[in-house]
This record gives C-alpha cells, sequence and structure tokens, in this order.
C-alpha cells in the first residue's frame, strides 16, 4: 500500500457513529498526479524516516495545490481533554454547528467544496495547570477557506463564532480575557501558519502521536487522481 493511499484511509475509515455530519467527497481539481506526490512520499520518508515529514508535505501540498485558507483559528476546550477521541468529537460538534449557523441550512443539505469553505483541523498538546498539577491537554487549530465574499471579513467571523456557533457548542472555552481567550481568529499567514501546527509536533512527540496532528475525520483534504 502506497503512503499517500494509507494516508487516505485514516481519512476514509475512521468513522463515528455517534453524531451524523457533512463529510468531505475527495474532490479534486488538480494538474498534480497521486502518482507524482506519492513517489515525493516516499522518497521523503525514506530519507528521513519521519512521518511527520511526510504529513510535512502532505500540508504544503494542500496549501500550494489545493485551496489556501484565510482564517486561523484556535480553539479552547473547558473540560482541558487529555484523549484525542474527546478533542475529535469536540471538533466534529464545532465543525457541524459552524457549517449550519454559516450557511443556514440543515446538516444533511451542507454541500461540500468548493461550495462552502474549506475546513482543515489539526490537534495539539501542551502542558496546562490543572488542580495544581501539570498535564498536557489538547486545544485545536483551524485553518479556514474563505467566506463568501460579502461575510469574509474578521468582524463577521467573530460576531459569527461567539454569538451564534459559541452558545450551541458546550465545551467550547467561553471566556475572552487577554491570554486565556475560547477563541482566537486571526488572518491566516502562510510565514506564521503554514506549517505553526507541526512545530508543536516536534515539541511533544513523544507524547501523541503522529497521525494526530491532522484530524482527517474532520477536515476537507483534497487528494490527487491518476
Amino acid at each position: 500500500m502506497t503512503l499517500m493511499k494509507s494516508t487516505k484511509n485514516q481519512h476514509q475509515i475512521r468513522t463515528e457513529r455517534s453524531e451524523v455530519h457533512s463529510r468531505p467527497k475527495g474532490v479534486n481539481a488538480n494538474k498534480t498526479s497521486s502518482r507524482y506526490l506519492n513517489q515525493r512520499l516516499v522518497k521523503i520518508h525514506q530519507e528521513t524516516r519521519s512521518f511527520a515529514k511526510v504529513q510535512e508535505e502532505l500540508i504544503r501540498y494542500q496549501w500550494e495545490n489545493s485551496f489556501q485558507p484565510q482564517w486561523f483559528i484556535t480553539l479552547l476546550w473547558n473540560d482541558i481533554p487529555t484523549r484525542p477521541e474527546t478533542t475529535i468529537g469536540h471538533s466534529r460538534h464545532f465543525r457541524n454547528v459552524f457549517l449550519t449557523q454559516l450557511l443556514n441550512q440543515p446538516l444533511k443539505k451542507i454541500p461540500e467544496p468548493p461550495f462552502r469553505p474549506h475546513l482543515v483541523f489539526f490537534h495539539e498538546r501542551k502542558p496546562v495547570i490543572r488542580h495544581g498539577r501539570q498535564i498536557l491537554a489538547f486545544h485545536t487549530h483551524l485553518h479556514l477557506g474563505a467566506l463568501p465574499d460579502t461575510l469574509n471579513h474578521l468582524w463577521y467571523l467573530d460576531h459569527l463564532i461567539h454569538q451564534k456557533v459559541s452558545p450551541r457548542v458546550q465545551k467550547l472555552l467561553k471566556t475572552t480575557s487577554v491570554g486565556n481567550r475560547g477563541v482566537v481568529i486571526k488572518p491566516w499567514n502562510w510565514d506564521h501558519h503554514a506549517f505553526y501546527n507541526l512545530k508543536d509536533y516536534y515539541s511533544y512527540k513523544h507524547h501523541q502521536d503522529a497521525d494526530l496532528v491532522i484530524d482527517y475525520l474532520n477536515s476537507d483534504p483534497i487528494f490527487p487522481t491518476e
């Protein structure tokens, strides 16, 4: 099995029965062939023996050939999750609420990209203090594509998340104090955000699996076809 097929299978076979949600269909309009990309991934793995480096190339492919995000959003969870499946579940619920509120459509009628913004989720672990002791807890970063032209503004995205999405996502941290905001929204910047999530992975690689960096279940990756 090729590296890229293995990665695609991770995205396809991880199902969650607790909540139905709109899933990406894998629509692709890129000129780069899957064969070329897979050869590139195999070469990187042979040279580095690092799955993280393979993921870095997949991420680069996404940003350079599929879509480039417009917004970088940090999400903190009020239960300070330490289990990846808990964090993935929180992100799934956020994703569903976000899309239904943005598009004003029921979940079953939510279209796939490019007829809605792309979403790519990453989960990271960092030290936090809880009950007087340090633990490694997950938080989430969302790389979000452009909203419809008339809505693609920071003020609207802030309003949408804080006023419409947050009240419907119980586990989303509601604080707005400096240094402890439950939601932080920034314009996406290549230099700062393209590989931002891999920095924390390398710092805490002994505490989390490589395949937990990208949330394949909730994200909208686009892979090339033959």
